[in-house]
């Protein structure tokens, strides 16, 4: 299973109402809200590409900037993407 350590940038006046959402969201987990905007979150998904997936979704939140990628593990995956065990 991939798990990766975000920040999501936002405008400020919107960082409160999206890491609301986000936090309602399945896979992800907020740790914190910056005053500059920025969310720190944790997701973690099936596949890479369902990672992948959660992470277009976010982009495409209104009131979201950008998503950067600070951290991702995947150690028990194939190259495929697939777990290496059921």
């Amino acid at each position: 299973m991939p798990v990766s350590g975000i920040v999501v940038s936002c405008r400020p006046e919107c960082a409160g109402g999206v890491a609301e959402k986000l936090a309602g969201g399945e896979g992800i987990e907020v740790h914190g809200v910056l005053a500059d905007g920025k969310i720190v979150a944790v997701i973690e998904a099936d596949t890479i590409d369902g990672e992948v997936a959660l992470v277009t979704g976010l982009q495409q939140m209104e009131g979201v900037i950008s998503v950067q990628l600070a951290y991702h593990n995947f150690e028990d995956m194939e190259p495929g993407g697939q777990p290496l065990c059921s």
